[in-house]
Parts: structure tokens; C-alpha cells; sequence
């Protein structure tokens, strides 16, 4: 980083750093020598003391408490002034929760799209997120596992299994969560080695060929000093559509994935944690067909007869590998104050099918998109006392990502289209570091203010190429045989395929230097009750767009930033029976990160501005031991305030750009809502759990474009009759999808056994569309239909 160029918000946010650990240090060291008896319990214990509070205890009516470590400290969820939702690995379990994908449906205002099942999901938060599909992207929801950010999308695809708790962050994060994001963070925390014995195993079998297995045992290997756990799950289904071409079911899937830690303490204050997990991901993607010419054909003259009978002719498989290490050490000084060195590596490699024309016409239009990801990072905090009225955070952090992305098209030649192949593969090399602080102030009895700054310099380089080759029928993916390379980044070649002109390309490096800020003020009402005001600026660092079909495609974008102010009620009633959090929120969006899919590759742009306003209303009561109910209700009205010149496939609009002001965001449902409610039933030989959870989505569309009312669209679009068409087949409509569950558990509550059902109403869903306008076709993604199954589990 060159220090002598940072502006003056970042010089601020440095000085705030500096000046806050000295002043930090002074006031610990005052307190200690006019008062020793004053001195600070250790942090491991005070840590300890704060986890050992959270189960709920049998036999009480109070609700269980969950502690959260989303600003990197414990606290509990329902005194953190942000909107943040926390679930324990147990729920997700009861609510069929599995993997990354499934998740969105247990938190209001959370959605996941894909293209590839499970093995790729984008989330959005509160309307904010992404659609770009290729292993370059950079996700507005960040991920991590155990305070490892998740730089690499393939890597996100997270199962989810032996879970201490997930809690999603709503809002820019901008400070203490590893790199910027701006719509917020999914951080899953996995369960740890402790010095109990303990451990689970579980079968899970269902209908259409459904099987699981899951297991986990931890213990201590020499007391307080060296502990361990493994926890493994695999999990295969055949699934719930049928591919009438290949004349097998698709929709299925095969994953594995395992996970070992080691935690030693050779002496009382210093702690390592090691870390290790890997895995594999393969699902057979279904491929929905609609036809755009009369009759519900598409240009090949296929109509699809059935939605749960597709007919796809090529691969639709999707896959992900990943693999990480990663080194938590922790070292308690005397004084309260603590040194933590997070180290990670993590690998993917993600590799997907895609038949596009979704059909069996002998012209069989695929594609093959990829790439591996190799993550390296580093986290150093320090940390004051947390039992302190002055509290320090902050520290340095560093990572780099070296990610190969490609793609393949054997029909997709930009020279002769329908008649040969394109190909690409760049190189995007990221080097990201970062020096963060953050300080809490109790200014009064009942007054807490909290502020944060972060300065970041990222920096990109770029390499590869584009290039057209000569499709062989008998290996349509062998692109050795080239007709044109359009693109050459070593050669300095930028060429337009359709006349042979030589072009200006992007810089291939770029650095992109940046600050974030937040604060926040608290205000405790009473015991339980508190009251907040938050701001947050984050941002979402610039990239290179690598899903190529020409060489204009192959672009850098900015870096797009998004400022949140928001407030809100949390109250803790009803003697601890009953919980209520309220949250509203302003978002102002600029440089807006847009990508619109094309006919072939991707254009991936800078809106001018965009705005999202809205709030959460949650809940959870238990009236009695035995009677749980929660529900949570999001609002959210995001929308494009200036987006003039957005891009379109050719036909929607004769090729000229869109005007999308105006129009709300893609993906961004005006209504989300979940409801929850369990009863427990003793009897003299365990009990009965009885829970259904529903959740409800209003309309939302899958393109940016596709509720436009163009005004030059191609001759095939141009009947209201077809444009209604485009407007449906691009959205998911008014869904409401509901599971239940009937367990029981033995007296000892070690044994469970359980049924479930899901998707009670049998709706049906989609992640995603996008349109094979070449083929006069639309292409979407159907998700799960009903299923039912039963698991055993037998604990320790």
C-alpha cells in the first residue's frame, strides 16, 4: 500500500486505529494501579461463562439465548445493535436445512439463485447481490466458516452439517468480516472440540432415492490440553424429474464432504486450532423448456409436454471440489488484552454443464463453464478486554486469490454461430490488504456507541484469451483447432470477431484503493430492551467480467458502493418468554455491479444508482416449556433510480439499451415471510415433537430486463401475447411452501427418531431463467417439489 496517497478518510480511520489502542492501553493500565482489585477475568473464561449460558434449559420457559460473533466478540444476538439473525445448527436439522442453497429459506429477506444446483449459490440480502455465474465473480453477501472469509464463490456452496449456529448479517460489512461486502454476511460456525466426550450419528432415507449419512465424535485426547473431532456427511438422491431423452431421473444429487480439527492448549493462555476439511459436490441440474414461437415451439419445432418430463440431450451435470486448511492460534495476555492469527487455505475447482436450448433437437446447443480457485489468507487481531467501558478491535489482514476461469460454447462461434465453437480462459490474480479498527464506547450506564473504519487496497491483474475453433461432431469440446483468437492479453490482440478490426481492451491490472466506515449508538431501554441507530458505508471491490462471446465482453468494472442507514427495537419480554426485534433501513446504491446475461456471454456493468428501503419485523415466544413459535416478516422496495443505458440481448430490443430506471432490482421479492411453530407432547417413554415451518415469497424476476416494455423488440417478441410470455417465464410467482416434522426422543433425549415432509403443497419453484433467444426458447431452472422421508439419530 503507498501510505502517502491515502485520502483524508483514510488518514482519519488510521488515526482513530492508533489513537484508540494507545488510549485503550492507557485506561487498562490506570484501571489496574488504582485498583487492583479491579483486574479483568480472563477472556477464555469470561468466553466460556457466556457459551455455557446458551442451551435452554429443561424444564424453563424462557427462550434460549444465542451467542453471535459477528463483530468478533461474544455477545448475544439480542443485544448486538444490528439486524442480524442467528440459528442454531439443531433448527436448520428440523427444518430440512442442508446445504448453502436450503438456507435462504429459514431467513426472511435472504434469497439464493443458481444455475447449478447446490454447488454454486449467490445469495441476496435485502434485494442486494449478484448474477454473475462465473468463477471469477465477487459475491455482495460475503461468506465465511469459522472466521475464514469464503473469497472464492464455488467455495460458498457450504453443507451443512455438525453446526454450532449460522448467523446472517444484514447490512454493508465494511469493518471486521475479512474483505468487504455490501449487502452482508453468511457466517457459519462449525462445532468445536471440547473436553466432553460427545458425538451423533444420523440415517436419513426419503423417496426418490433419497439415503444420508452423518456422523460426528469429539473428545479430548489429553485433558485440557489436546482435543479433537471429525464430523463427516454424505447425502445422494436420484431426483424428482425425468430426463425422457437419456431415460433417467434428473434434479439429483451426490455430495460428500469431511471436516477434522485439533484445538490444543499447551499452556492456560495460548490456544491452536487446526483445521482441515474437504469435499465434493455433484448434481445433475434440471433444465426447464419454454417455447417463444406459436404453439410453445421453439425455432427446432420442440414443445415441452410436461414440466416434471424435460428432454435435455446434453449434460446438465454441475461439480465442485474444495479443499482448505486453516490455523486459528489465540494468546491471552495477563492484562485481558488478546493476539489471535487467523491462517487459511482453501481450493475449488467448479465445473459446470449446461444444455441451453433445453431440448432434444439435433442441433444441440451446450455449454462447459468453469475454473479453480486458490485462496490464501491471514488474518492478525488484536483485542482489548470485553468487560472494559473502552473496547478495542482491530488488526491487519491480507489475501490473495488466483482464480483460472473458462468457458466453452461448441455452436456458440462468434464468426459462424450454430456452426462451430468459442472458448476463453482468463487468469484473475488478487492481492487484497487491508488494515481495519474498531472502538466501543459504554458513554453512560445506558449509552454504547461503536465505530469502525477500514482502508483496503486491492489489486487485480488479468491474463488469457479468447478464441473461435472448428467443432469436431465427435468431441465437441476439443478447441485445438482454432479459426480465430480474438483475444490475447500476452500479444496485446483485441479483435472484433464480426469485421476483423482491431479494438482498445481494459487494463489488464488495476488497483483499487478504498475506505469503509460504520457506527453505531445503543441505547439500553431496560433489561432486554434496547434500541439502536446504525451506519455503514461498504463496498464491493472492481473485477473483470470473463464469460466472453466477444471481445468487448472481456471488460473491467468499478467498484460499486453502498451506504446503509438504519435503526431498530430488540426487546427481550414476557420474563424471557417472548423476543421481538424491529429494524428499518435506507440504502443508498452507487456504481451499482449489474451483470445481464446475453444471448452468449455476459455483460457486467455499473448502474448509475439504485435505493432499497424496507425493514424486518421478527419474532419468537414460548409461552410454555413445551409450545415454540417464531416468524419473521421482511419489506423491501429496491429499485434502479438511474440505470438509462442498460444492455439486453439483441432481440428484446433490437439490440439498443434498456432504460431501467425505475425498475425494481432482480431477485429482490417486495415480501418475504417465515413462521415456525413446534409443540412437544411428553409421554413415559420420551416425547413428541410436532413443527411446521412456512415461508412466503411475493413476485420477483430473474433479469434486470425482463419487465421492460421494449420499444424496437425483434419480430418474434413484438405480440403483447409473447412479451407477456417473457415477463412469466422470467419470474417466480406468489409462492408460499410449507414443511412439517413429528419426532420423537427417548427419556434421555439421545435418541431421535423423526418424519418429515416437505413442500406440503407440492409448489413449484425456480432458481433461475435465462433465454436461448437463437433457439426462440427461454431456458429455467425448476427447484424442489414435495418429498418426504424419516432419519434416525443416536447421540452419545
Amino acid at each position: 500500500m503507498v501510505f502517502y496517497r491515502l485520502p483524508y478518510r483514510t488518514t482519519f480511520i488510521l488515526a482513530v486505529s492508533v489513537g484508540a489502542t494507545c488510549s485503550a492501553y492507557a485506561a487498562e493500565t490506570e484501571r489496574y494501579q488504582v485498583s487492583p482489585a479491579h483486574r479483568a477475568v480472563p477472556q477464555k473464561q469470561s468466553t466460556q461463562k457466556a457459551l455455557a449460558g446458551m442451551p435452554h434449559k429443561k424444564g424453563s420457559a424462557s427462550l434460549e439465548e444465542i451467542t453471535v460473533r459477528s463483530n468478533r466478540r461474544t455477545q448475544q444476538a439480542n443485544n448486538t445493535p444490528a439486524s442480524i439473525v442467528a440459528l442454531t445448527g439443531k433448527t436448520l436439522q428440523t427444518t430440512g436445512v442442508r446445504d448453502a442453497l436450503s438456507l435462504a429459506r429459514d431467513i426472511p429477506g435472504l434469497m439464493a439463485e443458481s444455475t447449478s444446483g447446490s454447488t454454486n449459490p449467490r445469495y441476496r440480502l435485502r434485494g442486494i447481490g449478484t448474477n454473475d455465474f462465473s468463477a471469477n465473480m465477487t459475491t455482495a453477501v460475503g461468506v465465511s466458516e469459522d472466521e475464514v472469509f469464503l473469497d472464492s464463490g464455488a467455495s460458498q456452496g457450504v453443507p451443512i452439517y455438525d453446526l454450532d449456529h449460522v448467523e446472517v448479517f444484514r447490512g454493508p460489512q465494511g469493518t471486521l468480516q475479512g474483505k468487504n461486502t455490501t449487502a452482508g454476511m453468511v457466517s457459519y460456525y462449525t462445532k468445536k472440540p471440547t473436553n466432553t466426550l460427545d458425538g451423533y450419528v444420523r440415517g436419513t432415507a426419503g423417496n426418490y432415492g433419497l439415503l444420508g449419512e452423518e456422523g460426528a465424535i469429539g473428545g479430548p485426547i489429553i485433558k485440557d490440553k489436546l482435543m479433537a473431532r471429525f464430523a463427516i456427511v454424505n447425502r445422494r438422491m436420484d431426483g424428482q424429474y425425468y430426463n425422457g431423452t437419456h431415460k433417467n431421473p434428473t434434479g439429483g444429487y451426490q455430495y460428500y464432504d469431511m471436516r477434522g480439527q485439533i484445538l490444543a492448549r499447551p499452556v492456560d493462555n495460548f490456544s491452536i486450532l487446526i483445521k482441515g476439511h474437504i469435499g465434493r459436490n455433484r448434481t445433475e441440474v434440471p433444465i426447464d423448456h419454454v417455447g417463444l414461437l406459436e404453439g410453445g415451439v421453439d425455432a427446432q419445432g420442440y414443445a415441452q409436454g410436461s414440466r416434471r418430463n424435460i428432454q435435455n440431450n446434453g449434460r446438465t451435470d454441475a461439480t465442485t471440489r474444495r479443499a482448505g486448511l486453516s490455523v486459528n492460534a489465540r494468546y491471552d495476555f495477563a492484562g485481558g488484552w488478546s493476539l489471535s492469527n487467523i491462517f487459511a487455505l482453501e481450493w475449488n475447482h467448479f465445473n459446470v454443464f449446461s444444455d441451453d436450448d433445453a431440448s432434444p433437437a439435433p442441433v444441440d446447443y451446450q455449454e462447459n463453464i468453469g475454473g479453480v480457485g486458490r485462496v490464501l489468507s491471514n488474518e492478525i487481531r488484536v483485542a482489548s478486554p470485553q468487560n472494559k467501558k473502552i473496547r478495542y478491535i482491530g488488526g491487519v489482514y491480507y489475501l490473495r486469490n488466483m482464480t483460472q476461469s473458462y468457458s466453452q460454447q461448441p455452436l456458440y462461434s462468434p464468426i459462424d454461430f450454430g456452426a462451430n465453437g468459442n472458448a476463453s480462459s482468463f487468469n484473475i490474480n488478487t492481492q487484497d490488504a487491508a488494515v481495519f479498527s474498531a472502538l466501543s464506547f459504554d458513554l453512560t450506564r445506558r449509552l454504547t456507541l461503536d465505530i469502525g473504519g477500514r482502508f483496503t487496497s486491492e489489486t487485480r491483474n488479468a491474463n488469457g484469451e479468447a478464441w473461435a475453433y472448428n467443432t469436431q461432431d465427435s468431441n465437441p469440446y476439443y478447441a485445438g483447432n482454432r479459426a480465430l483468437t480474438y483475444i490475447n492479453t500476452n500479444t496485446g490482440t483485441f479483435i472484433d470477431p464480426a469485421t476483423g478490426q482491431a479494438i482498445s481492451g481494459p487494463p489488464l491490472k488495476k488497483t483499487f484503493n478504498r475506505d469503509s466506515e460504520d457506527a453505531s449508538l445503543k441505547y439500553r431501554f431496560s433489561h432486554g430492551i434496547i434500541g439502536y441507530l446504525r451506519y455503514a458505508r461498504g463496498f464491493r471491490t472492481g473485477n473483470y467480467n470473463t464469460y466472453v462471446a466477444t471481445a468487448s465482453d472481456f471488460s473491467l468494472y468499478n467498484p460499486e458502493v453502498l451506504t446503509d442507514y438504519e435503526g431498530g427495537f430488540k426487546a427481550r419480554l414476557w420474563r424471557g418468554k417472548a423476543q421481538l426485534n424491529l429494524s428499518g433501513f435506507h440504502y443508498d446504491y452507487n456504481n451499482m455491479q449489474v451483470t445481464i446475461l446475453q444471448n452468449t456471454g455476459t455483460h457486467t456493468t455499473n448502474a448509475a444508482r439504485a435505493v432499497s428501503n424496507g425493514f424486518e419485523f421478527e419474532g419468537q415466544v414460548r409461552p410454555m416449556e413445551n409450545l415454540f413459535g417464531s416468524f419473521g416478516v421482511s419489506y423491501q422496495d429496491a429499485h434502479y433510480t438511474s440505470f438509462r443505458n442498460a444492455s439486453a440481448p439483441a432481440p428484446i430490443n433490437g439490440g439498443n439499451p434498456v432504460d431501467l430506471s425505475g425498475q425494481p432490482l432482480e431477485r429482490a421479492p417486495h415480501v418475504t415471510s417465515n413462521f415456525l411453530l413446534s409443540y412437544k407432547i411428553p409421554v413415559s417413554f420420551g416425547d413428541f415433537t410436532l413443527q411446521t415451518d412456512w415461508r412466503y415469497t411475493s413476485r420477483y424476476r430473474f433479469q434486470a430486463w425482463s419487465d421492460v416494455h421494449p420499444s424496437t423488440p425483434a419480430a418474434f417478441l413484438a405480440s403483447p401475447q409473447t412479451q407477456a410470455l417473457v415477463r412469466r417465464a422470467f419470474s417466480q410467482k406468489p409462492v408460499i411452501t410449507g414443511n412439517v416434522r413429528i419426532a420423537w426422543h427417548s427419556v434421555d433425549e439421545k435418541t431421535e427418531v423423526a418424519f418429515w415432509l416437505h413442500n406440503i403443497t407440492n409448489q413449484m419453484t425456480y432458481t433461475n431463467a435465462f433465454g436461448g433467444f437463437f433457439n426462440r426458447n427461454i431456458s429455467r431452472y425448476p427447484g424442489d417439489l414435495r418429498s418426504f422421508g424419516f432419519e434416525v439419530m443416536r447421540a452419545l
